[in-house]
């Protein structure tokens, strides 16, 4: 899953290191700490983002790339 812009990159880099940090963590807290650690305010396309892509990573944990 490839982020498209600058937005989408922040937001895999944040996922990446909370699946680096605890893996076992739930979808509901990833993405609640992820969107309060951001320093921009998400449109709806980033939560979209943000949710699936914590899906995608979820199902590809085998170890966090780098989405760059």
């Amino acid at each position: 899953m490839d982020p498209k812009n600058d937005h989408e990159r922040a937001i895999a880099q944040a996922v990446d290191k909370k699946f680096l940090e605890d893996p076992g963590n739930r979808h509901h807290a990833i993405i609640r700490d992820v969107a309060e650690s951001l320093d921009f305010v998400m449109s709806v396309s980033d939560s979209q983002f943000l949710v699936s892509y914590v899906h995608w990573r979820r199902a590809h944990s085998a170890g966090a790339s780098n989405p760059t």
